[in-house]
């Protein structure tokens, strides 16, 4: 039964009739800009190489996994940046693969705010391989044909305006809506699908609590139609520069811890766990996000 549920899921992610998110999902997006707002790379000041695990409703079946490596950096010109993401999303039978590469250009508004404008170009794969699965037909078509995969070319846009003690982001992912479809021997259509256009924006603010505390409340909207406006909120405290901690909640979703830590100027690790807060709670005791980061430069 659980494997014709992943099934199910798997047919509505690569659909055209998709009711959630395409993109893989995170602890919290807003500790992971530049993986869906090309427009971050380089805001920061840093060069650096982020790696990320996260297992999802850990306790459940072919549950979803996602692997990701980015990178990104200034050029010699600071007023460009240049960035490159790789991906793995799986879920059971399901499995999105992408790679993109990005470029950011800065542009200086006033003494105090900053404007980055971005750009990335990748390629996605689907593949769907039905033959894990146990059909509840036999003589279903679609589980008679091949692995089923795809290809298709992906672009994402973005904003980043930054000031001195405030931030907004605007992102969207998948600004191509590339279709596909898989057919059989006598080109009846067996499957189709294709990209939806997702839609991110936010913003945060950033107080300096006295000489040993930082705060930084921020909300985060994202939009994939037809699926509802899903909202984000988290508040981060950072300690001394290198002791950082998050909580976050997704409405209708997850209640979301993250811990982190600045080894030195160079590596820093985090974890993260969302306490889920939807009806899947019964089933699984939540989501496990692990980081691992390295910094070639750090801001002043």
């Amino acid at each position: 039964m659980k494997r014709n549920i992943i099934f199910i899921f798997a047919l509505l992610t690569i659909g055209g009739t998709a009711i959630a998110q395409q993109l893989p999902q995170f602890t919290s997006y807003q500790l992971n800009p530049f993986s869906y707002n090309p427009a971050f790379a380089g805001v920061d000041g840093t060069t650096q190489m982020n790696a990320l695990i996260r297992n999802q409703w850990s306790g459940v079946n072919e549950a979803p996994e996602t692997n990701v490596l980015n990178a990104y950096g200034l050029l010699h010109n600071d007023k460009m940046a240049i960035g490159g993401t790789a991906f793995k999303d799986a879920a059971g039978p399901d499995s999105r693969v992408g790679l993109s590469a990005s470029y950011a250009y800065h542009l200086k508004l006033s003494e105090k705010m900053n404007l980055s404008l971005g750009l990335s170009l990748g390629l996605l794969q689907y593949r769907l391989d039905h033959t894990v699965i146990i059909p509840f037909d036999d003589g279903d078509p679609i589980f008679n044909s091949g692995i089923l995969s795809s290809v298709v070319p992906t672009a994402s846009f973005g904003a980043y305006l930054q000031a001195q003690d405030f931030y907004v982001s605007f992102a969207a992912p998948q600004l191509l809506t590339s279709s596909f479809k898989v057919t059989d021997d006598l080109d009846n259509d067996l499957l189709f699908g294709g990209l939806t256009n997702h839609f991110f924006l936010g913003g945060g603010y950033m107080k300096e609590l006295n000489n040993d505390f930082d705060l930084e409340p921020s909300i985060l909207l994202m939009y994939a139609q037809p699926a509802p406006i899903s909202v984000n909120i988290m508040t981060k405290v950072t300690y001394k520069d290198y002791i950082w901690s998050a909580v976050s909640y997704r409405f209708g979703d997850a209640l979301s811890l993250f811990v982190g830590y600045d080894i030195n100027d160079q590596f820093y690790i985090a974890y993260g766990h969302d306490f889920v807060t939807s009806e899947l709670s019964s089933a699984t005791s939540g989501s496990n996000e692990f980081k691992l980061g390295f910094r070639f430069l750090k801001p002043e």
